[in-house]
């Protein structure tokens, strides 16, 4: 299938993020959301579903608020592909089931993928394809030690698309420091899985709303949401896989308010995720067991939300 290129020059969205350069955008079904999760689970399957229904489909889909959107699709996808998993008996389908629906739910949010984005919020589509490709890659390989590699390699590729894709030594050099960074968040959030990943994008989300900055960031959290609870409700929120596909894109999604607007509000927004990652499980363990692994990360992000609301 054919890719149509656009080239045209749209105006900028204000508050949404800083500028880079003019952007150039993959639009059409070849970016269809039914044959990416058709291809997911059986390569031969996408091509036997027609052109015109998968764009009919997209027509009806757009009418939906893309906060609802995204997460639907996020969580719809990874169910679906839990099933066909089970189903065909592949474990890796089931293993990638949670990083392919956090892909599909990302791209259902603005359904077009930015080749060379002109603001940080348009990365987030590729960012998921990126944080996707580490995932596929880390559940092919065998071993802990290539599978940590391909996690790593999915980490720094994510950081430096985020960081702007820096492609001369000058640039490289400028953007080192918020690529580090992002490399570090991403790489922290790629090793926690379980309840603790699911408080994090939950939290995420409720620290952008409080937060109120301009742009999809919001829908994007939401999509997360759904696909890491869909990946729980299969018991595979713990894969290997799904824990660098989640990973770099919550790291992803936070920073992009904070490197746009960068208001104390987003800073504080960004830190509850975090939290919930690194100090949810020391304080989940001086909780029962019950109910510790839930509410340690909840009671370690809350300090993070309330100077959100604070600070907006």
């Amino acid at each position: 299938m054919a890719l149509k290129y656009d080239t045209s020059t749209q105006p900028a969205v204000p508050q949404w993020n800083s500028r880079t350069q003019p952007s150039q955008t993959f639009t059409g079904t070849s970016f269809s959301l039914m044959h990416l999760l058709l291809a997911a689970v059986h390569p031969g399957m996408a091509g036997q579903v027609p052109r015109s229904l998968g764009q009919g489909c997209w027509m009806g889909f757009d009418a939906v608020p893309a906060v609802v959107r995204g997460a639907a699709v996020a969580l719809l996808g990874t169910l679906v592909l839990l099933a066909a998993g089970r189903v065909l008996r592949l474990p890796a389908v089931s293993a990638l089931a949670g990083a392919v629906g956090l892909a599909a739910g990302c791209l259902a949010v603005t359904g077009v993928v930015g080749a060379s984005p002109r603001q940080l919020a348009e990365r987030l589509p590729m960012l998921a394809l990126v944080a996707l490709g580490g995932a596929v890659v880390v559940a092919v390989l065998r071993g802990r030690a290539a599978r940590a590699v391909a996690g790593a390699i999915g980490v720094l590729a994510g950081a430096w698309w985020m960081s702007g894709a820096p492609l001369h030594p000058d640039t490289m050099l400028r953007a080192a420091p918020v690529a580090a960074a992002l490399a570090l968040a991403m790489g922290a959030g790629a090793l926690r899985g379980g309840p603790a990943m699911a408080v994090a994008w939950a939290m995420l989300a409720a620290g952008l709303a409080l937060a109120a900055a301009r742009g999809p960031h919001l829908a994007y959290a939401l999509a997360g949401l759904g696909a890491v609870l869909g990946a729980a409700l299969g018991r595979q929120a713990g894969a290997a896989p799904v824990r660098v596909a989640l990973g770099v894109m919550l790291a992803g999604i936070a920073a992009v308010p904070v490197l746009g607007r960068g208001a104390p509000a987003d800073w504080a927004a960004a830190a509850a995720p975090a939290l919930a990652l690194l100090a949810g499980p020391w304080v989940a363990g001086r909780l029962p067991r019950r109910i510790g692994p839930w509410a340690g990360p909840v009671l370690a992000a809350a300090p993070a939300l309330a100077a959100t609301a604070l600070l907006r």
